[in-house]
């Protein structure tokens, strides 16, 4: 236990009891305990897994024991105000079908992240609504932190987009900052997505429009409307 912290080991506390239900916890997960931490205002919650639990194989599902595990830590949404993080001893199976060893994914993460996927929401529904430093500063996080998780998701949703019922864009530039750094959107009219960001003002950000459309599975001769203001390059 780290110096300061206060362990909540009493299984019927009802702060514990509101934790597990918070969780959602799936078998074989169990809330092992709590601590908190007085000097940085934080909860510390502890995930453990009893001996001989079973894991479905990462890559053919196949049930298997732990090989061994690896410790790992997450940030969570706060409760009360308060930072709260999460720490588990994540297994590795080692599947006899696929011969290697393999890290079982946790439900309430992405691979490689260092947040919860409701610290992640959350974290998404701010940057929706104010500058990625000001929803920095209301989580206590790093700046790099946010612009990883928008990234992520971000691009995870371009990849998915579909382009090929596009008929009607709207075309405009915007500043991204103060000067004269410009970035073209791409909008489809109908649906109010953007379909394609890229630097620049010039004729060039239509060709790569017309890339990124190819790239997708669709054509440029689709599109019968295009709103665009004046500019020669746009035109």
């Amino acid at each position: 236990m780290a110096l300061g912290w206060t362990p909540i080991s009493n299984k019927d506390n009802l702060i514990a009891d509101m934790f597990r239900i918070a969780l959602a916890l799936e078998d074989p997960w169990k809330l092992t305990h709590i601590e908190y931490d007085d000097k940085d205002e934080a909860w510390h919650l502890f995930l453990d897994f009893e001996r001989g639990s079973l894991f479905a194989c990462p890559s053919c599902g196949a049930s298997c024991k732990a090989y061994d595990a690896e410790k790992k830590d997450w940030r969570h949404l706060d409760f009360w105000n308060w930072k709260t993080y999460i720490h588990a001893r994540v297994p590795r199976t080692d599947c006899t079908n696929c011969k290697k060893v393999t890290l079982v994914p946790v439900k309430w993460s992405r691979p490689m992240s260092h947040f919860t996927l409701q610290f992640d929401a959350w974290a998404m529904r701010l940057m929706a609504e104010m500058p990625v430093n000001a929803a920095a500063r209301e989580l206590r996080e790093h700046d790099t932190c946010m612009w990883r998780i928008f990234h992520h998701y971000v691009n995870q949703a371009m990849e998915q987009l579909d382009l090929t019922a596009v008929k009607r864009i709207a075309v405009d530039e915007t500043s991204s900052r103060r000067g004269h750094r410009y970035i073209t959107l791409f909008v489809d009219v109908d649906t109010k997505i953007v379909l394609f960001a890229t630097e620049g003002k010039s004729k060039d950000t239509l060709a790569k429009f017309k890339q990124h459309m190819i790239s997708k599975g669709a054509e440029a001769l689709q599109i019968q409307e295009i709103c665009s203001d004046m500019s020669p390059a746009f035109i």
